[in-house]
């Protein structure tokens, strides 16, 4: 009656090695990500994605805790998903095909240059988890010049 599918929360080679944000939240505390999409997000208005990927990023911020630093990193995410949206779409509209299916060096460039931030994204926004402060987590980030929020800006 039940599988290892029932209880698996995370999926670490997705989220290690998809290229996508999105992606890599999904496969993370997946049990959660279901409960969210199923009962928050869908909810949400869906002519405004950002704000419906912020509501459910404040829903998931108060199911962890009434911590700062992690309401800061789970407010930033609509940020990195509507940058990462953008950036898909305006790619498409050059190249002629979605990122996935663009072929070459251009296309491996692109693809590992898109992991490459997403990861950088997922460390820089850990930070609100291991500081778990507010003004811990915008001390840490303002040492580095906020550059992973300017960055998706």
């Amino acid at each position: 009656q039940w599988d290892f599918e029932t209880i698996r929360t995370v999926d670490p080679w997705g989220t290690e090695c998809g290229r996508r944000f999105r992606g890599g939240l999904r496969r993370w505390n997946m049990t959660v990500q279901w409960w969210l999409a199923a009962y928050v997000h869908r909810r949400g208005p869906r002519q405004y994605p950002a704000l419906r990927n912020a509501w459910t990023m404040l829903a998931s911020a108060y199911w962890h805790g009434l911590h700062g630093g992690q309401h800061l990193a789970f407010l930033s995410v609509p940020l990195w998903l509507a940058a990462e949206a953008a950036a898909e779409a305006a790619l498409e509209g050059y190249f002629g095909v979605p990122l996935e299916r663009l072929g070459g060096w251009k296309g491996s460039l692109l693809r590992g240059g898109q992991w490459f931030l997403k990861m950088r994204a997922f460390e820089y926004l850990s930070m609100g988890f291991v500081l778990r402060g507010a003004a811990a987590t915008l001390r840490f980030w303002a040492s580095v010049h906020f550059c992973l929020h300017v960055l998706p800006l």
